[in-house]
């Protein structure tokens, strides 16, 4: 009886379990979670009243009413730049961004030099000359692409005319005056290749010439490379070719019958510069230089007893220098040994413009180039005299 009592009991749990899991299968379990019942609740009705209360209201606007139909109305606006002086000038101002563009390859090269002639450039400053007759082996500058030259010579330097002239002597027998023109249509970012041109005849005085034929007009070049920021390289030729046949013969004294008009001499140069940055100095906003041109020359760059031998055109090449020192963009202190001409000069540049000024004494007492300067060919007549110039870069 007691097994058979313990099987009711087990049977009577089995259909039990049995019941449960039945329920269990159709009533989910969160929903017997009265809490989450609750707020799943809440939401259902919160969609239902986004649903149904809370749907946009549409309406159709009429757009023939009259506050639909105003027109827009375009008015010019004024603006008044504070920022804008009275004596503000836009075309001033716009060639003054012309200038800045040309001066910008300058300005660009940081401490790399340029040259203009003899002139140097050098942290975007045109500074003076720092020679007379030897020019700068730096690549031109593209700064300036033309240089005009008028220049007057103390003396005739011949053996015929005295070297001490007083005021009226020199503007009728003494003074000799020459003009140059220099252009460089080739500047490349390795190298300058230019023109030059000489008139080399007096146009002062009795010594003047009187026509342009007998200009002595002379045509010759001048390539120029740097070799790095500080150095360049030049191989020049000047007074090469005479349109009109009147130069002279090369390396030999001309015949009694010829006639001479060109008589600055043919000449070549190779020319090495080299500049110094020196810094800031005498109170002055630009930097001062130092400037060393050193190399070989023929022609009237020959010795000048190597010119009373053999004459002024080519011939044998003979060493040539010139030293200079710039305090600021405004004056500078060389000189030169260049041959027949040898001397010590200054070089300023007083206005804000490309305009310089320069100033050589030479044939001193005793000098050796008395032997072909100075009267009768003797070095103790040399009474020296200065040689000038202006030069304009545009």
């Amino acid at each position: 009886m007691h097994r058979s009592y313990l099987k009711t009991i087990f049977n009577s749990t089995l259909n039990t379990k049995f019941i449960i899991f039945i329920l269990i299968q159709f009533l989910p379990l969160k929903d017997l979670n009265s809490e989450e019942w609750e707020e799943n609740n809440l939401n259902i009705k919160f969609i239902e009243n986004l649903n149904t209360t809370n749907l946009p209201k549409w309406e159709k606007l009429e757009i023939n009413e009259e506050k639909y139909q105003q027109k827009i109305i375009w008015d010019k606006i004024e603006i008044k730049n504070d920022f804008i002086r009275e004596d503000y000038n836009p075309n001033k101002d716009s060639n003054k961004l012309l200038e800045r563009s040309r001066n910008s390859e300058d300005l660009t090269l940081g401490n790399k030099f340029r040259s203009v002639s003899r002139n140097l450039i050098y942290k975007g400053n045109l500074y003076p000359e720092m020679s007379f007759w030897i020019p700068s082996s730096f690549k031109h500058s593209k700064r300036f692409t033309y240089t005009l030259t008028g220049q007057l010579l103390g003396n005739p330097t011949n053996r015929t005319h005295k070297d001490d002239c007083t005021w009226d002597e020199f503007w009728t027998d003494c003074a000799d005056s020459q003009f140059f023109f220099e252009a460089t249509p080739v500047n490349t970012k390795y190298f300058s290749l230019g023109l030059n041109y000489s008139q080399q005849e007096s146009f002062l005085g009795n010594r003047a010439d009187g026509t342009w034929r007998d200009a002595g007009q002379a045509i010759g070049f001048q390539l120029k490379t740097n070799l790095n920021s500080s150095q360049g390289f030049s191989i020049i030729g000047n007074n090469l070719y005479n349109p009109y046949g009147k130069g002279g013969p090369n390396n030999k004294h001309p015949k009694l019958e010829e006639t001479i008009q060109a008589d600055l001499g043919r000449s070549y140069l190779f020319l090495y510069s080299k500049a110094w940055d020196l810094g800031k100095y005498f109170n002055s906003n630009s930097h001062s230089l130092m400037n060393l041109n050193a190399g070989f020359g023929n022609g009237r760059y020959k010795s000048a007893k190597e010119i009373e031998t053999n004459w002024i055109n080519l011939g044998k090449y003979e060493p040539i220098f010139s030293f200079g020192i710039a305090l600021n963009k405004k004056f500078s202190i060389f000189t030169e040994y260049a041959g027949q001409y040898a001397g010590v000069g200054i070089s300023l540049r007083p206005l804000n413009l490309p305009l310089t000024a320069t100033f050589m004494l030479r044939d001193f007492q005793g000098s050796n180039q008395g032997i072909i300067n100075c009267k009768n060919g003797d070095p103790e007549n040399c009474r020296a005299t200065i040689d000038s110039r202006l030069v304009f870069h545009f």
